[in-house]
């Protein structure tokens, strides 16, 4: 990890601890608030849900926080510091002894995205593999390729490794590379690739049309990600997101919840690139 990337962990790791911190004063915290945090990639997503049910039910103050990552937002969960937690990946059976409960709402497409000046608008899982071992450090036109590359413990990596044992070695080897930006959160990361030309790097299309970003999501061998691609399988490569609460969660988070899987919810999340779940 550079330099740059280390002192970006460090801030990160202040942010979130003064957020943390400053949710514990009870006099800042209002008895109808619901406090929602956790995986970025979730967040665009949860603000559209959160203003429509601030309409059904206008005595609720729904506060959708920065993102503290999905483990983060689990932790914040049990330590009663959120009342909702948005996860990425499933509990841990460590997690849930612990008192979490899990709710899977929605799928969203696991993609490749770079700068938007980028002229290219397909990928293949090949070329993936060519660009994280290394192998390939420029575009076809020429200009240098710049790999964006999360922590090694995030889902985006995590998720990386599991398409292919190709994938998994090629993983391994960018994360011993010397000079690659390394981006905390998902919104980091699409920060990047916003302002770095040549870039190249991970998201999912919840975060790219919920938040409208300003980065070309590619095709992967010709398939375009999109929700009807998610949910008929042709596109093949997912991330499913996780509502997080204690096994008890408070009368607002329980109605939270049923909203999230209401047709109404479900219909919010369809428009900003998720495929609601049952």
């Amino acid at each position: 990890m550079t330099r740059a990337g280390r002192m970006a962990g460090v801030s990160l790791a202040w942010v979130v601890s003064l957020f943390l911190g400053a949710i514990l004063f009870p006099g800042t915290v209002r008895a109808e608030s619901l406090r929602i945090s956790g995986t970025g990639g979730a967040i665009g997503g949860m603000r559209f849900l959160a203003e429509a049910f601030r309409r059904a039910e206008p005595g609720v103050d729904v506060l959708i926080l920065p993102s503290i990552g999905s483990s983060g937002g689990i932790r914040a969960v049990l330590a009663g510091k959120l009342d909702i937690g948005l996860s990425a990946r499933p509990l841990s059976p460590e997690e849930t002894a612990q008192g979490a409960r899990e709710t899977a709402y929605a799928r969203t497409a696991f993609v490749f995205a770079v700068h938007p000046e980028v002229m290219r608008s397909d990928t293949t899982l090949a070329e993936i593999v060519e660009i994280y071992a290394g192998r390939k450090t420029t575009w076809d036109d020429g200009t240098a390729l710049r790999l964006i590359l999360r922590p090694s413990a995030d889902t985006d990596t995590i998720a990386l490794w599991m398409l292919s044992p190709e994938m998994a070695h090629a993983v391994e080897r960018s994360q011993k590379r010397e000079g690659l930006i390394v981006a905390m959160t998902d919104q980091d990361a699409a920060d990047v690739l916003e302002r770095t030309g040549g870039s190249i790097g991970t998201t999912t299309l919840a975060m790219a049309v919920s938040e409208k970003r300003r980065i070309r999501v590619l095709s992967l061998s010709g398939v375009k990600p999109t929700t009807r691609s998610v949910r008929d399988g042709t596109y093949p490569y997912t991330k499913t997101f996780y509502l997080v609460t204690r096994q008890a969660p408070s009368p607002i988070a329980a109605r939270f919840l049923r909203f999230v899987r209401s047709p109404e919810g479900k219909a919010i999340l369809s428009r900003v690139g998720h495929v609601p779940l049952p």
